[in-house]
């Protein structure tokens, strides 16, 4: 689908968001603002869904615990669907889990991979690896450390992309997807498990048409962690929380 700014939003009934960098700043909450402009939208009929490479835990304090209107958290790339009712009580819709075996073969080649290059965590060794259940996620530096110091460790990615050439050498391909995913981070996921899955997985159990969505992110480019979502529906590309502020308020004025 195309990835372009003349779309019809009177096509549209439902927005999904990436999170980090795109809603809010890396872990942190997301502002006043913008949880005042997503509740307009709602109380206007948009339905509104946010996916992530993060935890659906996680992604209910920096989302949820703001926002008091109905939404759907589509966690660790769209494999935990959580429902988030007006009385902000919750509900597991369905959840895709990695087994114990491998979980254990994946975190054991991140742990080779930390090794061989020498990556050290600015916080702690199990903020640097974590287990999103259906994701074994690596942040280089670690989930919280600084957004400053996140946001100029690997800009463009290639350090990132010679990393996973070497986790290529340790996991199979053809069974694990492995990839860039935010600031900082790798995750690996089963085969299969992107954000166009997500996507596509979230549309067909709520009977959802894909003309229907619109989808914002900052990482659209081809190689980005949202560039599978181009394959599936209309997007939007924005740089910051701000300029996804702007942009929600220009296209849905």
């Amino acid at each position: 689908m195309p990835i372009v700014e003349n779309i019809n939003s009177n096509e549209k009934k439902v927005i999904i968001a990436d999170v980090d960098d795109t809603i809010c700043e890396s872990c942190q909450l997301i502002s006043d603002e913008m949880a005042f402009e997503i509740s307009r939208l709602v109380d206007a009929g948009f339905s509104f869904a946010f996916i992530s490479g993060t935890k659906s835990e996680s992604l209910q304090r920096m989302i949820s615990s703001k926002l008091k209107k109905e939404h759907h958290i589509l966690g660790t790339t769209g494999t935990n669907y959580t429902f988030v009712k007006n009385d902000n009580s919750v509900e597991v819709i369905y959840k895709y889990s990695l087994s114990d075996d491998e979980k254990k073969e994946i975190i054991n080649a991140f742990d080779k991979l930390i090794s061989n290059y020498n990556i050290q965590s600015m916080t702690t060794k199990e903020d640097q690896v974590q287990d999103r259940d259906s994701q074994i996620t690596l942040s280089a530096i670690g989930r919280h450390a600084s957004s400053e110091m996140k946001a100029v460790y690997d800009p463009d990615g290639k350090i990132r992309l010679e990393w996973i050439e070497f986790l290529k050498k340790h996991l199979d391909s053809e069974k694990y997807h492995m990839k860039i995913g935010g600031t900082t981070s790798v995750d690996i996921t089963k085969k299969g498990f992107d954000k166009e899955w997500g996507i596509r997985k979230f549309a067909e159990h709520r009977g959802i048409d894909h003309s229907e969505i619109i989808f914002f992110g900052d990482k659209l480019h081809p190689g980005g962690n949202d560039f599978a979502a181009s394959k599936v529906v209309d997007c939007i590309a924005v740089n910051n929380p701000e300029d996804t502020l702007n942009k929600l308020k220009e296209f849905f004025n």
